[in-house]
């Protein structure tokens, strides 16, 4: 038997020749002729070995997964091109000479909002606090003279996404807006609205130089505004509350009356209840129910969210009675059928109080509120699993009834709306008592004023017939852990007393309406057979005294004379 031959020894060679060999070392054991001699690789064109052969991004272009050769330049653009000749253009100087462009404080609002969306992304999800962005805010505030329009906007939207609270440095930034304000679009004035609504800053100056020159966007230039951006606008308008110019505010609502085709179901969900009740016309009211009729709103797609529309239909319901009973047919109809679906679902018609903070990778507290919600009005967990917070203060004042050893639920439905504490009353179990937590988010900045879908939503429960104990944030945030359990056990034990108090006064006016006591049998003494008296129940030895009206008491004395 010969043994297996060696293979030969590797060179650096072609691919077609290196698998030829492989092939022909290959070979089983046994009986047989001797292997082939494997013929020498062919030298490359030029004496080159093949490692050094062209590159490959020579003579084809790259693949859109390998990276750039070193030695290949960028592919500028026409709008490139046309970018830097007009910035070159806009340096150019006397003489031919060019001014530089570069400047520090181009370099400082680079490095600040580079470092302001990096931390924004991070912090998202609760309110931002904490030395760095004090130090931010502190940069904002020595850049707000040299940020244009847009930067002034973007920073001020960075900094209300995050609830930074500051009032300093909002006023800061909004007093720069004044320089552009003239030359300004329209989208940049319904964003400024927006973000003085989502800041809760309620500041008419800025306001009222705003919608003045919206005002003349609507009417004289082309720089028309979206349907959702419109919806937005007059949602922020609703929610400042500002009708001090009521020039603007008839045009307005006739502009968006005359748009109201373009809204199409979604939008008209997105329609804010506060804006229906507080800020429409009747006309455009009358516009709006009959466009949600005609889409059929909040009944689209997987999940009927009627959370605006439900509240909507109970504003109008209790508030505008007289206004529904001219609507059309179809148009009471449709919302006939939002009441009954409202009464209905437990989630998808709920309004859900306004988060402390958007979403985020810190925190997502209105996705919890919502999943919450749905627990809550599951049957499979038999709604008892659920509690809804609106804010941190309502977890402290949950968290101080549960150490008091007050049996209570967060979060109890009541029509669209959710009751923020729904404690027993310890004296009395059938009865209940309700807290309202009204948070710092609840006010308007600056102010010791409630917001509007706040106030719109005390009275609503009010027309509900719900008694709401408030707790404030003025008189919570100063009190420490001691104080505030104090503070929650002599609101309790006064509403208890008070409670104890009526349900006393109850039972006395009840005795007093209670029935006369019934005859006995035996005590009943069969009548006589001469005259037949009546006699009194209470003494029945006493006939009965039938008393004499006061216009014949004249005529007996007269007759008797």
């Amino acid at each position: 038997e010969r043994p297996r031959p060696a293979s030969p020894p590797r060179l650096v060679e072609a691919p077609q020749f290196r698998l030829q060999q492989e092939a022909l070392a290959f070979q089983p054991p046994g009986p047989g002729p001797p292997p082939l001699p494997t013929p020498p690789p062919r030298p490359m064109s030029g004496g080159r070995p093949p490692s050094a052969s062209r590159p490959a991004s020579a003579g084809r272009p790259m693949s859109a997964g390998r990276p750039m050769s070193a030695g290949r330049r960028y592919m500028y653009t026409k709008e490139d091109l046309d970018i830097a000749t007009a910035d070159a253009t806009r340096r150019l100087g006397p003489g031919g000479t060019g001014a530089s462009g570069y400047s520090e404080a181009g370099l400082q609002k680079r490095d600040f909002f580079f470092d302001l969306r990096k931390q924004r992304d991070r912090e998202k999800g609760r309110q931002a606090t904490g030395p760095l962005w004090v130090h931010l805010a502190a940069q904002a505030k020595n850049l707000a003279s040299a940020l244009d329009l847009n930067e002034l906007l973007e920073a001020t939207k960075l900094f209300c996404s995050v609830r930074y609270d500051d009032y300093e440095l909002y006023m800061r930034l909004l007093g720069e807006v004044p320089h552009y304000v003239k030359l300004a679009t329209a989208d940049q004035l319904c964003e400024l609205i927006r973000l003085l609504a989502r800041r809760r800053l309620r500041e008419r100056n800025y306001v009222e130089m705003a919608t003045a020159h919206l005002l003349q966007k609507i009417r004289i230039t082309d720089d028309t505004l979206p349907a959702r951006l419109l919806v937005k606008t007059a949602n922020s308008l609703a929610a400042l509350e500002c009708r001090s110019q009521p020039k603007f505010v008839e045009h307005f609502l006739r502009h968006m009356e005359h748009r109201v085709e373009e809204l199409d179901a979604p939008l008209c969900c997105q329609v804010s209840p506060v804006f229906v009740a507080n800020y429409m016309s009747d006309a455009l009211r009358r516009a709006y129910l009959k466009r949600c009729a005609e889409t059929q709103a909040g009944f689209h797609g997987p999940l009927y969210e009627l959370r605006n529309l439900a509240c909507t239909e109970l504003v109008l319901r209790k508030e505008h009675h007289s206004f529904l009973v001219s609507l059309p047919a179809y148009v009471g109809r449709f919302l006939e059928k939002v009441r009954q679906h409202a009464a209905f679902d437990k989630w998808g018609s709920v309004t859900l109080p306004p988060a402390a903070a958007p979403d985020g990778p810190k925190g997502a507290h209105r996705s919890e509120m919502s999943a919450s919600l749905q627990m809550k009005a599951s049957t499979a967990t038999g709604g008892q699993r659920g509690d809804v917070f609106n804010s941190d203060m309502h977890r402290d004042v949950s968290a101080c009834l549960t150490h008091l050893g007050i049996e209570h639920e967060n979060g109890v439905l009541c029509g669209p709306y959710l009751l923020d504490i729904v404690a027993m009353d310890m004296e009395n179990p059938a009865r209940r008592i309700v807290y309202e937590v009204n948070g710092p988010h609840h006010y308007y900045e600056g102010t010791k004023v409630l917001t509007s879908e706040k106030r719109l939503r005390h009275r609503m429960l009010g027309r509900l017939s719900q008694k709401l104990h408030m707790v404030n944030a003025e008189d919570w945030r100063p009190l420490t852990a001691a104080q505030k359990m104090t503070f929650m056990l002599k609101m309790q034990q006064a509403q208890q007393d008070e409670n104890s108090k009526e349900a006393k006064q109850q039972a006395a006016a009840n005795t007093m309406r209670a029935p006369l006591p019934a005859l006995k049998l035996e005590s009943v003494k069969p009548p006589d057979k001469g005259t037949l008296k009546l006699k009194s129940v209470r003494d029945l030895n006493a006939p009965i005294r039938v008393p004499v009206p006061p216009s014949q008491r004249n005529r007996q004395a007269l007759s008797a004379r």
